[in-house]
C-alpha cells in the first residue's frame, strides 16, 4: 500500500470465530494475528492488542506495590481504549475445492510424468462494531481462491519396488495458504476503506 501518515483510528481484533467444516480452532487464531500484523503495517490504525491486557494489568500491579523502581514501574490508567472492534467469521474453508490430475506412463520404460491442478478457497465473515454504542458500522465477506500445480517424475528402481518423486511445483507456499493471504488482503483492503472518516484523528 502507498504511504500514509494521516490520522489514524484506534482499533482491536476480537476472536475470530471457525464456523466451516475442516477448519480448526487454530486457523482463527492465526487468521487474527495475521489481520493484527496487517492492520499494523498500514500506518493507518493505533491497534490495540487485547490478547495481552491481562499481563499489562499485572506489570502495572506489580510496578504499583512497591517491589518496582519506581522510576521504571509502568504507570496505571495509561491504557488507551479502542473505538472500534473486528469480529471475524471462518465460513468456508476448502483446501480441495476442485481439481484435475493427469498421468502419463511410458511403455517399456521405467518412467512416468503425473501432475495436477490443486485448487482451494476460503471466506470470513467480518464486522466491525463501535465500541461505545454496540453499533455494527459495517459488515463484509471476504474470500480467497488459490491454485497450485503440482506435478512429479518417477522412476522404478529394482523391477518397480522402489519409486522416487521429483518435485515440479510451480509454487512455494500451498493453495490454502495463499488463499489465506488474498483473504487478509481484501480484510484490510476494506478495513482501510470502509471504516468511517469520524474515527480517523
Amino acid at each position: 500500500m502507498e504511504r500514509y501518515d494521516g490520522p489514524k483510528a484506534r482499533i482491536a481484533v476480537g476472536d475470530f470465530q471457525v464456523k466451516a467444516a475442516g477448519a480448526t480452532v487454530e486457523i482463527g487464531d492465526g487468521l487474527r494475528e495475521m489481520l493484527l500484523t496487517s492492520l499494523f503495517n498500514t500506518n493507518r490504525f493505533i491497534v490495540l492488542d487485547r490478547q495481552v491486557v491481562q499481563d499489562l494489568m499485572l506489570e502495572q500491579d506489580l510496578g504499583a506495590s512497591g517491589r518496582v523502581k519506581r522510576a521504571t514501574a509502568a504507570p496505571i490508567g495509561q491504557l488507551e481504549g479502542a473505538e472500534l472492534l473486528v469480529y471475524g467469521v471462518v465460513s468456508e474453508f476448502r483446501g480441495d475445492a476442485s481439481g484435475v490430475g493427469i498421468g502419463i506412463g511410458l511403455p517399456n520404460v521405467p518412467l512416468s510424468l503425473g501432475g495436477g491442478m490443486k485448487n482451494a478457497q476460503m471466506a470470513i465473515d467480518l464486522r466491525v462494531v463501535d465500541t461505545s454504542t454496540g453499533r455494527i458500522v459495517f459488515a463484509t465477506r471476504v474470500e480467497g481462491k488459490a491454485s497450485d500445480f503440482q506435478g512429479g517424475i518417477g522412476t522404478s528402481i529394482g523391477g518397480g519396488r522402489t519409486r522416487m518423486p521429483i518435485s515440479l511445483g510451480a509454487y512455494q507456499n500451498t493453495p490454502m495458504e495463499k488463499a489465506i493471504r488474498v483473504c487478509i488482503d481484501r480484510a484490510i483492503g476494506f478495513l482501510c476503506t470502509k471504516t468511517p472518516a469520524q474515527y480517523f484523528h
